[in-house]
């Protein structure tokens, strides 16, 4: 399974310019780094969380009528304000993954060409309500929200 930002159909190559939609994503564990802002090569980086992710299929080599591994791997980036909040939402997440043993949910776009999906749930809601995560434009499903997972959607 590959994901990718463009898009084939019927010999056209198309290029996503606006998303108006998410896939809601969850991850049972990865990899979890905290990545600080910086300069690489002429390209600034502001701090993020970032989760390495995989999953293993089983595909038939026809040629030679093997069944081989393959691996899909993603990265969730998590865009953070600084530094310090990266680190604090690491460890949440990392608390949620590994101590307690739990999925977590969050909304995201399609993985981009490097593989990296951009997560659209706020970096706040991992430190306030680190369970899994709903996310919903419609006021009918915000009023069923209130008090059991509500989401601060910034602006």
């Amino acid at each position: 399974m590959y994901f990718s930002s463009k898009i084939y159909f019927k010999g056209f190559n198309m290029q996503i310019i606006q998303e108006q939609f998410f896939v809601n994503y969850t991850i049972q564990d990865g990899i979890i780094k905290s990545s600080a802002s910086g300069n690489f090569q002429g390209n600034n980086y502001d701090s993020s969380v970032r989760i390495t992710c995989s999953n293993r299929y089983e595909v038939l080599n026809e040629k030679t009528d093997n069944i081989d591994e393959t691996e899909q791997r993603v990265v969730f980036k998590i865009p953070c304000p600084d530094n310090k909040i990266a680190g604090e939402v690491a460890k949440a997440i990392r608390t949620v993954l590994r101590e307690k043993k739990q999925s977590l949910s969050f909304v995201g776009g399609f993985p981009n060409d490097n593989l990296v999906v951009n997560v659209s749930t706020p970096y706040d809601t991992f430190l306030l309500n680190p369970t899994p995560i709903l996310v919903t434009e419609f006021e009918a499903d915000k009023n069923d929200l209130k008090g059991k997972n509500e989401v601060k959607k910034d602006k």
